[in-house]
């Protein structure tokens, strides 16, 4: 098995820079919120469903991958608490 701490000082983890970051996000979310109820009305009825389709889609898809990453997350701290807590199983000895 490889080293679970190996892996994470090797990989390209990245974190929130800051809260205000990550309030920006919302921030943002609120302003493709107000965006898709403009392109909305601009749209007739038969492009609307499309477009909303579209965006249905779009969504299964986001939440897949996020699903996606939660688990790999998971996984990730999972072997390494089973790594840390064998390493002092073994110190123990």
């Amino acid at each position: 098995m490889t080293s679970m701490l190996g892996f994470l000082f090797s990989s390209e983890i990245t974190f929130p820079e800051s809260w205000a970051a990550e309030n920006q996000i919302g921030n943002d979310l609120d302003e493709v919120m107000k965006l898709q109820v403009q392109v909305k009305t601009l749209l007739g009825e038969e492009q609307s469903e499309l477009w909303k389709t579209y965006q249905e889609k779009a969504q299964q898809m986001e939440n897949r991958q996020c699903r996606m990453e939660f688990e790999r997350g998971f996984l990730t701290a999972a072997n390494l608490a089973l790594e840390i807590f064998c390493r002092n199983a073994e110190g123990a000895e």
